[in-house]
């Protein structure tokens, strides 16, 4: 049986003008109002008649739902009649019950009649009309003879009002029909009218879901054509698979060559993808700088081939041949039914596996596995984890004390990053590396600065004078070009001395934008921050950027140090790099001592510093003044 909200939509859809020429739609709709009708008068009837015809109320109701049941494109007419037809008897039998031609009940005849003529021909609205009027005139006889009891006071009398009802019927029933062929002209011109929405409506939706520059299909035309294709494709058992591919430089095409030329770049592209159509193949232009493919397969290694050959037509050495300039691209494979059963699943996984082939190298593909996805959602989780951690201050420097060791005395500490998250410490090399790629190690770092200057201006105030701090920095920091600004501020905040502040960096920044970095390194130079290589000789060890970056100190690996007591080459390279400093008059630091023997060794060999467990580990700011004092006891 139809559900109620069948009902309710079918007059929304009438309301609407949706299917406006459905005769199901039609009598559906009428039905509904009926139905509501006479549930309100049951409602009436029990709160105001004692409840008399509550149960005829329901009855209706009852019927009705029942002729909906009965409905049917082949039915219609005769639903129609029979619901028509039941509503006017049972409003003259109420009438002959109560109030005679003063009930209320009488009152839906002219709704009757609206609806016949609305519903029906001249068969149905006849009979309906001339059994009204015989209806008046029925009960005015009955109410004259005593049948009916006279309940109103009226000198009005019974066969006088009975012909006033019959006369305003009768031009009540030709002034409908006159409206209604008003109503069906209209509905007429409705329809043709919605008709030619309809075909403008996809006239517009074909030129919605295609691409206007290159003419190949979009994301949208994508969406429904995998909706085709997973139906087709469960059937024979192939494989679909939804290829992404990604043009790495293009945006670098668009800022130096201009729009222009890569607007014909895409175009060229693009007529040379249409190429690698074919029966079970097609090819979209999904955004600016991705080409997608849904390609039905018998197995993974046709996947391989065909991805091999996108690669060869997208890379080919012409491909701007005005200036040389050829395109490198990324490519995601994600395999229907086993990667998704939708768009939405498919085009995500496609993009895990696009973001893989990016981390290994050009022009290369990958294909979706869960541990991508994991991945990808780990490092978005701990972004999310880390913004929260900035806001809510969940960062602490730990100190490692850097040692004299001819002295065996402290004479400065390197700043450490750690992370309290859900009651643990989480160490920097786990989320300094997600920290550098999303950007927020700007934010990190400028806090790091200013907490380790802050502490260090603290030693000196309690007497711990010309006790200094290493600071390590990103390459990140430099790219915006305001570190110095940071950095000054910070001193000044803090009133700290810049002699008193190393700044750490590896030999890998020196690679990408020398000049860049070199500007703002000799800035701070000039105003006395020093500046240390942090684990030279792991790296490039270029000698010449020792000199251009204003480096003061170098710090041995702690890789060349832990082992070396056991390992003549490791001792040959750290005494290699001792001397080295020493003849360029640069201090050093032997990072990663954790024994006696290894400190008194390196002292042998004329290291100056050292830094290691053999002192103490990185801790808190509090036990690391309690190191300070118990050293300075010792002393």
């Amino acid at each position: 049986m139809p559900s109620s909200l069948s009902l309710w939509h079918a007059i929304s859809a009438l309301l609407s003008l949706e299917d406006i020429k459905s005769r199901v739609v039609q009598v559906k709709a009428v039905i509904v109002v009926f139905i509501c009708l006479f549930l309100l008068m049951g409602i009436s009837s029990a709160l105001h008649l004692q409840g008399e015809w509550v149960i005829e109320s329901l009855a209706m109701v009852a019927i009705l739902l029942g002729l909906n049941w009965f409905l049917t494109t082949d039915t219609t007419n005769i639903v129609a009649g029979m619901m028509l037809w039941t509503v006017t008897i049972f409003a003259v039998s109420k009438a002959f019950y109560f109030d005679g031609l003063y009930d209320t009940a009488l009152l839906l005849y002219p709704f009757v009649v609206i609806f016949a003529v609305f519903l029906g021909s001249r068969v149905m609205v006849v009979p309906l009309v001339g059994f009204m009027l015989s209806s008046y005139y029925f009960i005015a006889y009955a109410v004259s003879t005593g049948m009916i009891p006279h309940n109103v006071s009226s000198t009005y009398s019974a066969w006088a009002k009975a012909n006033d009802m019959a006369i305003l019927m009768l031009i009540y029933g030709l002034g409908i029909v006159v409206i209604g062929k008003f109503i069906r002209t209209l509905i007429a011109k409705l329809s043709l009218q919605k008709e030619a929405n309809r075909l403008a409506k996809e006239e517009s939706e074909k030129r919605v879901l295609y691409n206007d520059l290159t003419g190949l299909p979009n994301a949208a035309k994508c969406q429904q054509d995998i909706e085709f294709f997973l139906q087709k494709n469960s059937k024979d058992g192939s494989l679909l698979g939804f290829i992404s591919l990604h043009l790495n430089n293009f945006n670098w095409i668009n800022s130096t060559l201009g729009h222009t030329y890569g607007n014909q770049l895409l175009q060229m592209l693009a007529k040379r993808l249409k190429n690698l159509e074919d029966e079970q193949t097609v090819v979209y232009h999904t955004s600016s700088i991705e080409f997608s493919f849904i390609k039905r397969v018998p197995d993974y290694e046709s996947l391989n081939d065909f991805c091999n050959q996108i690669i060869r037509l997208t890379i080919m050495p012409d491909a701007m041949p005005d200036y040389g300039y050829e395109i490198s691209c990324s490519i995601g494979v994600a395999a229907a039914p086993f990667d998704g059963n939708n768009y939405t699943d498919l085009h995500r996984n496609a993009s895990f596996a696009v973001y893989r082939a990016k981390e290994d190298e050009p022009n290369s593909y990958h294909f979706y596995d869960n541990e991508m996805e994991q991945s990808i959602v780990r490092r978005l989780n701990m972004i999310s984890d880390l913004k929260h951690a900035i806001e809510h201050d969940q960062f602490e420097l730990f100190y490692q004390p850097k040692v004299h060791l001819a002295s065996n005395t402290i004479v400065g500490a390197e700043a450490l990053i750690r992370w309290h998250k859900d009651g643990s410490l989480i160490p920097p090399n786990e989320f300094i590396p997600v920290a550098e790629e999303s950007g927020l190690i700007n934010e990190i770092g400028k806090w790091v600065i200013e907490t380790a200057c802050k502490e260090c201006a603290k030693w000196q105030k309690i007497g711990m004078k010309g006790l200094t701090v290493a600071v390590n920095l990103s390459p990140v920091q430099f790219k915006r070009g305001n570190l110095p600004t940071h950095i000054f501020r910070a001193l000044q905040k803090y009133n700290l001395d810049p002699n008193l502040l190393e700044l750490e960096i590896t030999e890998s920044l020196f690679i990408d934008n020398a000049d860049h970095v070199k500007q703002q390194i000799h800035i701070m130079a000039e105003k006395g921050i020093n500046f240390a290589i942090d684990d030279f000789g792991t790296g490039y060890s270029n000698l010449n950027y020792l000199t251009t970056f204003n480096a003061s100190t170098l710090k041995i690996d702690m890789s060349f140090v832990r082992h070396m007591l056991n390992n003549p080459q490791q001792q040959h390279i750290v005494n290699a790099i001792i001397k080295m400093s020493r003849v360029m008059d640069l201090e050093n630091v032997a990072e990663g001592v954790e024994d006696e023997q290894t400190a008194q060794e390196l002292l042998a060999k004329g290291c100056v510093y050292g830094q290691g467990y053999f002192w103490s580990p990185p801790v808190p700011s509090d036990k690391f003044l309690r190191l300070l004092k118990q050293y300075a006891n010792a002393a």
